[in-house]
């Protein structure tokens, strides 16, 4: 008899090749690694909500605002300029002389040279309740620091109005000897 040869049999689907991993064992894992990312996931998102919840966050609370009501009494204006020195608003009377500024005229007058320097003294004296009338150029440019002169009749007037002005300027002089036909009862130049 002839000898019978072994011959293999053709691959089929039923038998298990251990070059690829059967479909059941594939998909766990698939399942494995989505439930694993969806886990880091939720994880984060818990850490990054609870700690915005724990963050010591202030609160916001709004400030109520103050509504001023118009008034026949003028409200000093300030302006602050860096490197000078400002006063503080105050009422145009003064409370240790009972003075009231805005009765008292006042001429100012630019002895710089400076441009603006008549306005930027008006405004200072402004806001300390005072009236003024005028405001231009002196009789010339060469005057240092701020002089002062007051009429006679209002030289009451004098050591307030040289206090009021020593806050943003030096004044050099000061004197109750404007003439009496000025038509304002001060007159303040403004030097360098």
């Amino acid at each position: 008899m002839e000898e019978a040869s072994f011959q293999t049999p053709p691959p089929s689907d039923n038998f298990y090749t251990p070059s690829a991993p059967p479909a059941k064992s594939r998909n766990f894992g698939r399942l494995i690694v989505v439930v694993l990312i969806l886990g880091i996931l939720i994880f984060g998102a818990y850490r990054l909500i609870g700690s915005r919840k724990t963050a010591n966050i202030p609160a916001v609370v709004p400030t109520p605002t103050e509504f001023q009501f118009p008034t026949d009494t003028p409200t000093p204006q300030v302006s602050i300029t860096p490197g000078v020195t400002t006063a503080p608003s105050v009422n145009p009377i003064d409370s240790s002389t009972g003075l009231d500024r805005s009765t008292l005229t006042v001429e100012v007058q630019n002895g710089s040279g400076v441009v603006g320097a008549a306005s930027k003294a008006s405004d200072a004296l402004k806001s300390f309740g005072y009236h003024i009338t005028a405001m231009g150029n002196a009789d010339n440019f060469n005057y240092e620091n701020a002089t002062v002169q007051v009429k006679s009749s209002k030289s009451k007037y004098l050591p307030l109005l040289k206090k009021d002005l020593g806050f943003s300027y030096t004044v050099a002089s000061a004197s109750s000897d404007l003439s009496d036909s000025s038509s304002a009862d001060a007159l303040v130049i403004i030097g360098k």
